[in-house]
């Protein structure tokens, strides 16, 4: 998967619209010319990677998601379930002794 200028433009469109912003309102949040932000969003020109992450925080998701268009899920894998549960288990035998010896 690569990095397309006009795909990401696209989502960075979307998600401002979706959040109720202008291109003037967001680029002055993100302390840019709104020309500039306006060849963003149609693809015309490229972020750095500052402002990627300005703008992942500003619309709350990821910079993959914002770059590549890529979800990743916050599940962790099966592998990592079972060390999980496992480390839950003897934090809760932990606390029991605990609570008793108090």
């Amino acid at each position: 998967m690569n990095y397309n200028m006009k795909q990401s433009g696209a989502r960075i469109r979307q998600l401002r619209i979706k959040n109720g912003l202008t291109q003037e309102k967001t680029a002055n949040v993100l302390n840019i010319d709104q020309s500039y932000y306006g060849r963003i969003e149609t693809g015309k020109k490229g972020c750095s990677v500052d402002l990627f992450i300005q703008l992942a925080a500003l619309f709350d998701v990821s910079l993959d998601y914002l770059i590549l268009g890529r979800y990743h899920d916050t599940l962790p894998k099966a592998t990592d379930t079972t060390q999980l549960k496992t480390d839950i288990g003897e934090l809760i035998n932990h606390l029991t002794r605990f609570k008793s010896s108090i």
